[in-house]
């Protein structure tokens, strides 16, 4: 869970230009597939970006996050947008909705594939009939140990990011926070790389149908992501 330090530079330090450009991104996704959903939830979903560009495109969108500091941004920024505090292995909703997202690699930080598992059947379950669920996926080769890498400063503030992969087979993010030189924090965020045949399987175990991958949401895009995009629709009754 990201700490409360670390929700509050976050957006201060640009870290919310991923989810803006995947707003763009999903909208062309919707228009060039003809998807007409009307209500999204977004799992992970941080300080809210994603969630306030879609309500700006004119649909009911909604988040959910397990960091309280992140939800406290969200709610302080975009006070309009309904945002709860949870955990998205356990995490159930009464409505349901037409798109369920999750970027930012935020599948990534859940570490248990039994838990990823449950995920994948909870959004099933509160995914309308006809829905979409699309998420994304870290590739192994994107996330090669580097050395320290100064992000810059701001407000006196100074943060560091380094990678490193463990013998677990697992990626360690450690991001430090700098007051002059005097280190004041250091977060670390653990993610597991899935194999996404692997995760197809699981989406198809749960449920889904039609479900794929793909490092270009669009056909058009010159450039492959740096992540996967994994797109799997619940079928109509």
């Amino acid at each position: 869970m990201y700490s409360d330090l670390f929700s509050r530079v976050y957006d201060a330090f640009g870290w919310n230009y991923y989810p803006e450009e995947f707003a763009v991104l999903l909208q062309r996704w919707m228009e060039k597939n003809q998807i007409r959903a009307q209500s999204m939830l977004d799992i992970g979903c941080g300080t809210g970006v994603l969630c306030s560009r879609m309500h700006a495109y004119g649909m009911d969108a909604q988040g959910m996050d397990l960091s309280e500091g992140m939800i406290a941004m969200a709610k302080e920024k975009y006070p309009e947008l309904v945002f709860e505090q949870g955990n998205m292995v356990t995490y159930e909703s009464d409505r349901q909705f037409d798109l369920v997202t999750s970027t930012c690699d935020a599948m990534n930080h859940i570490l248990e594939s039994a838990d990823l598992q449950q995920v994948m059947r909870n959004v099933y379950s509160y995914l309308a009939p006809g829905g979409y669920f699309l998420f994304d996926l870290l590739k192994w080769e994107e996330t090669e140990e580097c050395e320290p890498v100064d992000l810059g400063e701001l407000d006196g503030k100074r943060l560091q990011f380094q990678i490193h992969r463990t013998a677990d087979g697992l990626v360690r993010l450690q991001i430090e926070v700098f007051e002059g030189r005097q280190l004041v924090h250091t977060e670390v965020i653990r993610e597991r790389i899935y194999d996404a045949e692997r995760i197809l399987q699981m989406l198809t175990e749960a449920g889904f149908s039609k479900v794929r991958y793909t490092d270009r949401l669009l056909d058009e895009e010159s450039n492959a992501a740096s992540t996967w995009f994994v797109i799997a629709r619940k079928e109509k009754h």
